[in-house]
């Protein structure tokens, strides 16, 4: 029984090493002639990556508040965000999308980042399963199942309004 549950531990040990290389990882995509941001990646490197696009888009945007109704008890409970490092909309929306969630309201909502190639392709999922044809895809929600996803850009005056909306009919 002890061997099984060391056979078991080191397995998972293991494993965790191997998910955990496959974070923030940059290949050279054929198509841009660029170095990319692959698969899983964290906020951080999505802010530390070529160019200082993602901190000039950041720091540029003002965030609407007034959209917001901060009161209403029902959220979404979690956020994919399916972007490409090499392309303008997400380089646009997604510095923007992080800086709404930046808010206190909205800090304890997990947000999980997968950069695609040019060929809207990765290798940690499949992204047909995930029905991702433009990025970003902005994938939102609740009990593992989705609420309503934003692509590209906003379909209304701002994200802030698009998520207020959202919001409102969770109520």
């Amino acid at each position: 029984m002890e061997k099984k549950l060391i056979i078991i531990a080191l397995t998972f040990v293991l494993g965790s090493f191997s998910a955990f290389s496959q974070l923030n990882r940059t290949i050279h995509d054929e198509k841009t002639g660029n170095d990319i941001l692959y698969g899983y990646c964290t906020r951080e490197a999505l802010e530390n990556h070529g160019g200082g696009w993602f901190k000039a888009e950041y720091e540029s945007y003002t965030v609407k508040t007034e959209t917001f109704n901060f009161e209403l008890p029902e959220k979404f409970d979690s956020v994919q965000v399916f972007m490409g490092t090499w392309e303008s909309n997400s380089r646009r929306e997604v510095p923007r999308f992080c800086k709404i969630f930046d808010l206190d309201y909205f800090k304890d909502i997990p947000v999980t980042f997968i950069c695609l190639d040019s060929k809207i392709t990765v290798d940690v999922l499949n992204v047909e399963d995930y029905y991702v044809q433009f990025l970003p895809a902005i994938v939102f929600y609740k009990n593992g199942e989705e609420l309503c996803r934003f692509l590209e850009q906003p379909r209304t005056e701002s994200m802030e309004s698009d998520i207020m909306d959202l919001m409102e009919r969770m109520q």
